[in-house]
Order: structure tokens, then sequence, then C-alpha cells
């Protein structure tokens, strides 16, 4: 079973790494929001809230063109979600 918010925390990667390949932003925030879906789908949303809120502040600066606030709200979900312990039960 994956980690809460574990494709929350590939698609942060993922646009890591486009915003230092300039890559569209658009398309990036896409990355984003897909990534926002699967983790509020997946119930995941309140075990990595603080990384939500860092993602969802990225998604905003794409939308302004502000990439440096971008990566800097990305990075720090980065590591919020590096630190997040699987609170589910295995069998």
């Amino acid at each position: 079973m994956p980690l809460p918010g574990e494709r929350l925390r590939r698609a942060v990667e993922t646009v890591l790494a486009g915003l230092a390949d300039e890559a569209d932003l658009s398309e990036l925030d896409d990355v984003l929001r897909t990534a926002l879906a699967w983790t509020a789908a997946s119930g995941d949303t309140c075990r990595v809230a603080h990384a939500v809120r860092q993602v969802r502040d990225a998604r905003i600066s794409l939308r302004h063109a502000d990439t440096e606030h971008a990566r800097t709200a990305l990075q720090m979900a980065k590591n919020d979600l590096h630190s997040v312990p699987s609170q589910r039960a295995t069998h």
C-alpha cells in the first residue's frame, strides 16, 4: 500500500523538474491539479494537509507566472511529504 500523499509527492517532484526545464506552466498546473484530485480521492488530504496547502499555493503562483514562489512552495510540500509516516494498518 502506498504512503499517504505518494502521488502528490511524485507530482511535486515532476513539477519541480519541469520548472527547472522551463516547461509549460499550464501543463505543470495540470499535473498538480490531478495529483490533488488523487490525494482527495484516496482520502489522504487530511494526512498531508500542510503539503496540500503548499501545492494549492504553488498552483496560484503558476497561474500568475511566479515560478520562484511556486518553486519555494513546492519544495516545502516535498519536504513535508517525505516526512509523512504511513498511518494505514498493515495486515
